[in-house]
């Protein structure tokens, strides 16, 4: 069957995401499932919760429930399941739903800097579970150069959804003040750069760059404790304001207000934030990661190294043209806007899914 035949409806089970650590991989099921819907119903999705994040020991009778519950599924039984992979214990319901019976496709959603890449065992492990599936999705060609990923599952390329609220608003105007907006947003934690973008405020303040910056995201009583703490301590409290995790809404119009994000992400295999800051006419100031460089170098940016970035990142920020760096980002925000409307991903996802399942 050809990728654009659309004669026989597909059923699929997607398992992704935990509802309690709402994150990227939560909004791309989401918005993946509302996407494939506004086709028209050639795809159906039921997305269930893999519950994997942050995975104690108290919660695995769960977990195996999970994963017992592939096997005495009948009416209806899907064509397919769709594993989104964050972290090892998800590619458990590859290995489940493959002794169930089921076609797989699985999407990594993880960087090469992530427990199950950086130990070799784990690596092991991983590849010899996705070398279950009968097909890869992959958001974005870098992520070969991240993950161990096997050379004999056949690949489909497909893009991440930006959200759909986003094309409501038409690119704003650059911001015309004098001290830079900046911005820091996702799961807060050491990984994601929180505490290295609060390192490069107290630089910023030192070197007396004009700024005021935003924390949004969430995060465990002890990392927002620790945030608090170091914002305290360092005496950053008029340059920084942390507003805690906030809705899609509210996030688009804090990007909107900003002139840069700063995503210092040591783990992101592609991460959704910065093309979400991209849409909205926001520079993104990133750690060097493949996914992140790609999109730098397809859209703007700036790339800093991983051995000293918030004293490269200072460095640029001191001597940048604001007025550059709001004309170059407001010029792409219309490129990313063309190259993810969801009628162009929701097609990629929908022959990805066809080859896969059909």
């Amino acid at each position: 069957m050809t990728e654009d035949n659309h004669s026989t409806a597909l059923d699929v089970l997607v398992i992704g995401g935990t509802p309690a650590h709402p994150g990227g991989v939560e909004a791309f099921c989401d918005r993946s499932s509302a996407a494939i819907a506004a086709r028209g119903g050639a795809v159906r999705m039921t997305v269930e919760p893999a519950g994997t994040a942050f995975l104690p020991l108290r919660r695995l009778p769960d977990y195996i429930h999970r994963l017992a519950r592939l096997f005495a599924r009948r009416h209806p039984r899907p064509d397919g399941v769709w594993v989104q992979y964050v972290n090892l214990p998800d590619l458990g319901y590859v290995a489940a739903a493959k002794m169930a019976g089921y076609k797989v496709m699985v999407t990594p959603h993880l960087g090469s800097n992530w427990r199950s890449q950086e130990r070799p065992i784990l690596r092991r492990i991983s590849r010899m579970l996705i070398g279950q599936a009968d097909r890869l999705a992959l958001i974005s060609r870098t992520q070969e150069l991240e993950i161990d990923l096997p050379h004999d599952v056949p690949r489909s390329l497909i893009r991440n959804f930006l959200p759909e609220a986003l094309w409501a608003d038409p690119v704003p105007p650059a911001n015309s003040g004098d001290a830079l907006q900046l911005i820091h947003s996702g799961r807060l934690s050491e990984g994601k750069g929180t505490f290295l973008f609060v390192e490069l405020c107290a630089a910023l303040r030192d070197r007396g760059v004009p700024f005021h910056a935003r924390i949004t995201g969430g995060a465990d009583a002890a990392t927002m404790d620790r945030l608090n703490t170091m914002i305290r301590d360092l005496d950053l409290g008029p340059h920084v304001e942390v507003l805690g995790r906030v809705p899609d809404d509210e996030l688009l119009r804090r990007l909107r207000e900003a002139d840069m994000l700063v995503h210092l992400s040591r783990s992101d295999s592609y991460p959704l934030i910065v093309l979400e800051a991209l849409s909205c006419g926001t520079y993104p100031l990133c750690m060097e990661l493949a996914g992140a460089r790609d999109m730098v170098e397809s859209y703007a940016g700036k790339v800093v190294s991983a051995q000293s970035p918030v004293a490269e990142a200072a460095e640029f920020i001191e001597g940048a043209h604001s007025n550059e760096i709001r004309g170059a980002a407001r010029e792409a925000a219309e490129r990313v806007r063309r190259d993810y409307a969801w009628s162009n991903c929701a097609a990629a996802l929908e022959a990805a899914l066809r080859n896969a399942f059909a």
